[in-house]
């Protein structure tokens, strides 16, 4: 009589380790999800955790020189990057929207998300998000860094 339902909940628990597993906050289209959401909801420490900051540094760097800065140069653009993009990220207004992915399209370390945003008033709106395999994982890069990159020079010119 209580062998049934411990098969019940045995089989429950595999269905829900199976579907994490399938579904590993790894996956590109969890990742490029996972950010934009954290950017929409001003959630800073996430969303520039998804960040390729490795790229975003190395390309400010063929823009920018910086001098005077006491300690290791590159280490200092990092930091200062990651706390300009942090602050952008709470300055986002908050929108509360649901989200869609389609299957990525991965060529090597390399992937496309389309993602599908909709409002409380059901319109949609579509991004790509483009996304690197690093050994942290997949994470938002190239031509979805253009703005924040843009940003970040900016700003750094204005500071220095």
């Amino acid at each position: 009589m209580f062998a049934r339902p411990a098969r019940v909940r045995l089989g429950v628990c595999l269905v829900l380790t199976a579907s994490l597993v399938a579904c590993a906050p790894t996956d590109p289209e969890i990742v490029a999800i996972e950010y934009l959401r954290a950017t929409r909801e001003a959630k800073s420490d996430a969303a520039v955790g998804y960040l390729d900051l490795d790229e975003i540094v190395d390309r400010v760097e063929t823009e920018v020189v910086l001098v005077n800065t006491d300690g290791d140069p590159r280490q200092f653009l990092r930091d200062s990057v990651r706390s300009m993009i942090w602050g952008l990220f709470q300055e986002t207004p908050r929108e509360d929207l649901a989200y869609d992915a389609r299957p990525a399209d991965i060529n090597g370390d390399r992937a496309t998300v389309r993602v599908t945003m909709v409002d409380a008033e059901g319109r949609e709106q579509e991004r790509t998000i483009h996304l690197r395999n690093t050994d942290d994982g997949w994470r938002v890069s190239g031509r979805s860094l253009d703005d924040l990159i843009s940003y970040v020079i900016t700003r750094l010119e204005e500071r220095f």
